[in-house]
């Protein structure tokens, strides 16, 4: 097993912070691992709330993800997020 670069630690402390408090959606985060769903039975996260947190990464990482490839994001778990982010190119 490889050590994760600061990059994909720094994507799911964001993921995690992101959803956590500035979403309001998950009241804890101890659970959540790599193999957590990014839907229904990890971090929960809705249609709409999958677009908001879409746009922070975007933001923060400076990637481009196009509207058709968001809804895909939400059948990922975080640690395919994490890889997917840093196959676009985020960047820290």
């Amino acid at each position: 097993m490889t050590m994760p670069t600061t990059l994909e630690r720094d994507i799911r402390e964001f993921v995690l912070t992101t959803v956590s408090r500035d979403m309001n959606l998950l009241p804890s985060t101890e659970h959540i691992t790599d193999d957590s769903a990014v839907g229904a039975g990890g971090l929960d996260l809705d249609s709409l709330s999958l677009i908001e947190l879409t746009l922070h990464l975007e933001e923060r990482f400076k990637v481009q993800i196009p509207d058709t490839d968001i809804e895909p994001l939400g059948a990922m778990t975080l640690g395919e997020l994490v890889a997917e982010l840093i196959r676009r190119g985020a960047r820290g």
